[in-house]
């Protein structure tokens, strides 16, 4: 527990004029992206085209003596591709031409447009994966098939959870092993009462930023950090971010999560599959059923941000009395969030209230005026 005698929380950080720039922006691209991606939806399915690919692919295999279960394959990988290069200027803008304005970004357009595309290819093997397997049970258990998706999808949320530093992307990331001498200057700077998990060092040409985190379940958990701010970053930032993420291991943050995820998802297939039950019955086991769930899935997702945020807001909460607990300040934990948030651009005590809604981030005045009331109460307990 702290020693440090309660002080009320001093006033807010100054705001960075970057961070002021850059986060209206950040929200801006994400509605941007969005929007973009429901109009394409809707006009595919109220064009006809969405129908018509699919008879003019079962013609084709027809014509050509192909099997028929070649049909929903061709469909996903002309429906990815085509959605990936209508969304490439978006993401190049927003992504990269944007990032590297505020100096987020440092490689080339070449280079970014390769790291693009391996992402794009690995996401795009998946979305075949799982929209094949989505409308072979819908064939297979026409009665049932939502309740046996909604087991499968638990199982692999937890399963890529669990195993999450396997499945990073190693053509973006050079990940290995912390090394000891680092790894010793860690854990002094925390104590001897507070047991590191597995640490790794991710490292990528264009990684500047101050990032990392926990990740994976269970005895396949670790923490990542940043090249960047194992080697950049001041004592403070180390100590906050190592006790902070300890707090995330100690109250099982990244299982909640998960579960939350799986719940909230599980959920949206629901619902969408009571509106396109009635709005087309007939596509169900049929490849234009995708377009219709990749609609009013979005829309259900882009529904639910506010709420998914504000519990992430909870559980950065509870991660940051851990920290108080276990030997924080509160004068650190301000140092520690100023540099964090100077450094990433982080700070959104500039943006409106309705758009701080959508950050699972408290803002750094809100983390410091809670933080504050939890040290009083500590002291209150504990004269």
């Amino acid at each position: 527990m702290s020693n440090e005698s309660f002080q009320p929380a001093p006033p807010a950080l100054a705001v960075n004029d970057l961070a002021a720039a850059y986060q209206p922006r950040r929200i801006w691209a994400a509605v941007v992206s969005i929007s973009w991606n429901l109009s394409l939806a809707a006009l595919f399915l109220s064009g006809g085209g969405a129908w018509t690919l699919y008879h003019r692919l079962a013609l084709f295999t027809d014509q050509h003596g192909l099997s028929h279960r070649l049909t929903a394959p061709i469909y996903l990988a002309i429906l990815f591709g085509g959605y990936s290069l209508l969304n490439y200027p978006v993401d190049l803008w927003f992504g990269y031409l944007e990032e590297r304005q505020f100096g987020l970004a440092k490689d080339g357009v070449r280079a970014w447009s390769r790291d693009w595309l391996v992402g794009v290819t690995q996401h795009g093997l998946m979305f075949c994966l799982g929209c094949t397997a989505l409308l072979t049970l819908q064939v297979r258990f026409p009665h049932a098939w939502l309740l046996v998706l909604s087991f499968l999808l638990l199982i692999l949320f937890l399963l890529t959870s669990h195993r999450s530093l396997t499945l990073l992307p190693r053509a973006l990331f050079q990940i290995e092993p912390i090394g000891l001498a680092h790894g010793q200057r860690l854990q002094e700077l925390i104590g001897p009462a507070n047991r590191l998990p597995p640490i790794f060092i991710f490292s990528a040409p264009h990684l500047r930023d101050f990032s990392g985190g926990l990740i994976g379940l269970g005895n396949r958990q670790a923490m990542l950090l940043s090249r960047s701010t194992l080697t950049a970053a001041g004592d403070a930032v180390l100590r906050f971010v190592l006790l902070h993420d300890l707090g995330h291991k100690r109250y099982h943050h990244l299982l909640l999560a998960t579960l939350a995820g799986w719940a909230w998802a599980t959920l949206g297939l629901c619902v969408s599959q009571m509106v396109i039950g009635r709005a087309s019955p007939q596509s169900i086991g049929h490849p234009p059923y995708l377009v219709w769930l990749a609609l009013i899935f979005s829309l259900w997702m882009a529904a639910g941000e506010p709420l998914l945020a504000y519990l992430g807001r909870r559980l950065e909460y509870q991660a940051d009395r851990f920290y108080l607990r276990h030997g924080g300040t509160l004068t650190e934990m301000r140092a520690a969030l100023e540099e964090l948030s100077h450094r990433n651009l982080a700070r959104t005590e500039g943006l409106r209230r309705r758009h701080t809604i959508f950050h699972p981030l408290p803002s750094v005045w809100n983390r410091l005026h809670a933080a504050g009331q939890f040290v009083e109460s500590l002291a209150e307990r504990n004269p």
